[in-house]
């Protein structure tokens, strides 16, 4: 057994992505930005419960303070003046919109935030998608609401689709109390560890900074300044559009195994220190490699490890589980001429999301 990256690993059908889905670059980039909304948002919700216990004295006492500041410094008001705007505070769980009497409050936008798988929304800054998610719950209520004026939630086709989701659901409820345990089973994860261990394969990784770029022609002035002696990190912060950009365009350690083709043959070709002299081209841009280093894989600490072995459990767990109810049923399977099904499917499928 192997512990996989990239887009998503084959777990459950209905908790995991299809890769047809992610596109190659974005499956490259996973690994890094797997965790950037959900820490940011769990981060403002941490922040906003703090702000809550803060008393309505301490804050007057704050607002008194400040106010004697600025009448005892009014130079040191004009210069601060000039500087950037520092994003405002925020106290409590406020409402971010109201229509009539129905209110939606920040909390549950941030919610909503930590549930968006990142390959979606890169490049999106956590500002950009709060609003994005706020309109967007506006709008969904608004369409919703004219929906049952129409008397929608009655007609036969909605009830109908309902049913159908309650269903999906109960299976989904069934699979997780079967399967849950045995995967937070301690025994269980220890020997699939070891498993996982005897069963690595190494493997190159390599440290990468990244650019990427829209035209070929932006492209090829980097690769120019490049050849100049310009520095790669400073170019990528000015000039990629990579979330990575924020890091100087460091990208961490990546797995040859976990990139792409058209990736991985470019960059494998390069030595430490180098980067690829002819761009890399992607239907989302061109892309430039610089090798900061290479360094042979090694097996995941148990801890590391855990979550993705309980994601192999599960999923191995439930094709048995499958199989059993399938012969205690004793189902019979026909093709869609209706001859029998003469050789079993492979792999059984769990109910769909």
């Amino acid at each position: 057994m192997r512990i996989k990256t990239g887009c998503a690993l084959a777990v459950l059908a209905f908790l995991c992505f299809d890769e047809a889905n992610c596109g190659a670059l974005k499956k490259f980039f996973m690994k890094n930005q797997s965790t950037d909304i959900e820490t940011k948002a769990d981060a403002e919700e941490q922040k906003a419960a703090e702000e809550t216990t803060s008393t309505e004295a301490s804050t007057s006492t704050t607002e008194t303070t400040t106010t004697q500041t600025k009448e005892a410094t009014p130079a040191t008001e004009a210069k601060e003046t000039t500087k950037p705007a520092e994003r405002k505070k925020i106290v409590g769980d406020p409402v971010v919109a109201r229509i009539g009497k129905k209110e939606f409050r920040r909390s549950q936008i941030l919610a909503e935030m930590k549930n968006i798988p990142p390959q979606l929304i890169q490049g999106i800054s956590p500002e950009k998608l709060f609003e994005m998610l706020r309109d967007q719950k506006v709008s969904t209520y608004l369409m919703i609401e004219q929906a049952k004026k129409a008397g929608l939630d009655r007609s036969k086709e909605f009830l109908e689709r309902v049913e159908q989701m309650k269903e999906d659901l109960l299976g989904r409820m069934f699979l997780m109390k079967e399967l849950a345990p045995k995967a937070e089973n301690e025994s269980a994860l220890k020997a699939r560890y070891a498993k996982y261990v005897v069963e690595f394969k190494k493997d190159k990784e390599y440290s990468l900074r990244h650019i990427a770029i829209k035209t070929e022609d932006e492209a090829k002035t980097i690769l120019a300044s490049l050849a100049k002696g310009e520095d790669f990190a400073k170019l990528a912060k000015e000039k990629s559009f990579a979330p990575s950009r924020e890091k100087d365009g460091d990208e961490g350690y990546i797995p040859s195994n976990a990139m792409p083709d058209f990736v991985k043959k470019p960059i494998v070709a390069l030595k430490k220190g180098e980067y690829n002299k002819e761009a890399i081209k992607t239907d989302n841009g061109f892309h430039i490699f610089k090798v900061e280093d290479i360094r042979d894989t090694s097996p995941l600490k148990y801890e590391e490890a855990k979550n993705m072995l309980k994601q192999v459990i599960m999923q191995e767990e439930m094709v048995k589980l499958m199989e059993r109810l399938n012969k205690q049923a004793n189902v019979e399977k026909f093709n869609e001429d209706g001859t029998p099904v003469t050789a079993p499917a492979s792999p059984v499928a769990a109910p769909a999301a």
